[in-house]
């Protein structure tokens, strides 16, 4: 059983702990007080497996191998008391026992007996939600956060106004979109670009570019240029709001036109993040493909290990004889695979079936 399993396997048990004891003239602590102590520990326990179940998505997709997913359904946890009567007896000589022994002893005793049902997410909706672009909002969404990674347009986005951003082709072929990406950095770092969402009927999404006089007025007119826009929407250092579309290609009104990763090229752009074990690459087991990514621009690290590693890790794997891990102190890939994580669980509850085979699973008896 693995460290994390053993964390998740002793939350349950202390929550079961927690709700069996013998009470001796004291009120026994259910209903609420049944919510406070194993709703976090649910939690605990569901969270573990999820970054497990991620990771090891990414782990599979990087030797080329399927996965299956679960998503949990329903956490029922049935609560029951029941009055407890204890007598105890000596036998042989009086100073054997004298002292020792309760003649009658009576109480309540209760247990918590959880059941978590996982749904298998598969069929048509689970292919439509991996592969369909990611939509405008959660792009919008995710961009728009203060701690937002710098390559995160990059990995986000594919194409916008016709330069493109290719997984499988060497650097040369996306470094005109690089180069645009990195003009937008250098304005949102100074607090000159912002993605928003608007009012307005044609779309409800937008760039924003503003209050970039005097200092970096020269790269707002590069940036423009560079996505085949009319430097004069920065005429008289005003304002500059683009409308953002799910489009390919120029736009034909200023505005830009992108297209988005699916949660499919997420997973795979992390998968080039892994690091092949020697002897695994020497007998050609890992994807070729993926050989050449260079991971989530150098935003996630998921380290290889044949021992479970010595540090505190964040999420641990075992395939193929090897440890998968992500180091509690790795901030960036803690970032990322959150972020990659929220994306995941989202697309899981928009193709989990209202009514599927359902797995049940008996925590605690």
């Amino acid at each position: 059983m693995t460290p994390t399993r053993l964390r998740a396997a002793a939350a349950i048990a202390a929550l079961g702990l927690a709700g069996c004891g013998r009470v001796f003239g004291a009120r026994a602590t259910l209903g609420p007080g049944a919510i406070i102590r194993g709703r976090g520990l649910y939690n605990e326990v569901i969270t573990a497996t999820n970054n497990e179940q991620t990771l090891a998505q990414i782990v599979r997709a990087r030797y080329g191998e399927p996965a299956g997913l679960l998503a949990v359904a329903s956490v029922t946890a049935n609560l029951r008391a029941a009055e407890t009567t204890n007598a105890q007896f000596g036998i042989g000589p009086s100073s054997n026992y004298s002292g020792n022994i309760v003649p009658l002893s009576v109480g309540v005793a209760f247990e918590d007996n959880p059941t978590i049902a996982y749904t298998p997410v598969q069929g048509e909706r689970y292919a439509k939600s991996i592969l369909s672009p990611l939509g405008l909002d959660v792009l919008v969404l995710l961009l728009g956060m203060e701690r937002a990674p710098d390559q995160l347009v990059s990995i986000l986005i594919k194409q916008v106004n016709g330069l493109h951003n290719p997984m499988y082709r060497p650097p040369e072929a996306r470094a005109a979109f690089q180069d645009s990406i990195a003009l937008l950095t250098r304005l949102e770092q100074a607090g000159h670009a912002t993605w928003t969402s608007t009012s307005a009927k044609e779309t409800s999404f937008a760039l924003e570019l503003h209050d970039y006089a005097p200092d970096d007025r020269e790269t707002v007119h590069d940036l423009l240029a560079r996505w085949g826009l009319p430097p004069s929407l920065a005429r008289g250092d005003r304002d500059v709001v683009l409308p953002v579309k799910l489009a390919v290609g120029n736009p034909t009104k200023p505005g830009l036109n992108v297209q988005t990763r699916s949660v499919f090229d997420l997973i795979a752009l992390a998968a080039g993040a892994v690091q092949v074990p020697p002897e695994h690459a020497a007998l050609g087991l890992p994807d070729p493909g993926l050989d050449a990514l260079s991971g989530l621009g150098g935003l996630l690290t998921i380290r290889s290990s044949p021992s479970y590693p010595r540090d505190d890790v964040l999420v641990a794997v075992r395939h193929r004889g090897y440890w998968f891990y992500i180091p509690a102190a790795d901030g960036p890939s803690k970032l990322a695979f959150r972020m990659l994580q929220t994306i995941i669980g989202m697309r899981l509850t928009e193709a989990a079936p209202a009514a599927t085979p359902a797995l049940t699973i008996p925590v605690a008896r």
